[in-house]
């Protein structure tokens, strides 16, 4: 039986800047590929045979540099981007806080209150049923038999956390997590995305 795992990309100058980048296409760093080559030894241990991310250089270098160093294939799908986030890409979380009507500070406590970001095209339902949807896929096709890496985006991480924990949207801040080091939701049998159900709007 194989394992799942979910890692962050590494980072970007957006990251280091706090800066939202959702569909917007920053590339690593210098202190990203350093980060991300310093965390293979870690990754190496967990006997990974395939690493999948979002055509997005962020995501896409960073799987490509775990690749290299570990000798596994490396492959993209659409359905792994990060969320559409909108008018707020480009623009600090300090920023969008100012003043307390702010419609980013009542969607980072609950997406629910705010289900489609200003200027998205994708509303946050949508965005977990495609996350889910894509590593329900993944799983099924290789994580069965094969330990499998998939590299992830900020916010579409958090939604997929809350999907697997079967968490409300209450949860979503909580469940963001900054780290780039691999995390293991334990999707661990056929059964568990048998009997998924997504949280109700």
């Amino acid at each position: 039986m194989g394992v799942l795992y979910f890692a962050r990309h590494c980072k970007t100058a957006w990251n280091l800047e706090h800066r939202i980048q959702g569909h917007t296409d920053i590339p690593l760093c210098e202190a990203g590929i350093k980060e991300a080559k310093n965390n293979v030894p870690i990754i190496k241990n967990l006997n990974i045979t395939k690493i999948y991310s979002s055509p997005l250089a962020r995501g896409r270098q960073t799987a490509e540099i775990y690749a290299q160093y570990l000798g596994v294939p490396q492959e993209t799908r659409k359905d792994l981007i990060e969320m559409d986030m909108g008018e707020w890409e480009g623009k600090t979380a300090q920023e969008l806080s100012l003043f307390s009507s702010s419609l980013y500070l009542k969607w980072i406590q609950d997406p629910r209150l705010v289900p489609l970001v200003p200027g998205s095209k994708e509303d946050v339902y949508s965005a977990q049923r495609r996350i889910v949807e894509a590593v329900k896929e993944i799983y099924f096709k290789e994580a069965r038999l094969f330990n499998v890496l998939i590299i992830l985006h900020k916010y579409i991480c958090s939604l997929l956390r809350c999907a697997l924990q079967n968490f409300e949207l209450s949860h979503f801040k909580n469940e963001i997590i900054e780290s780039t080091l691999p995390q293991d939701l334990a999707v661990s049998s056929p059964e568990f995305f048998q009997a998924f159900v997504f949280p109700k709007k």
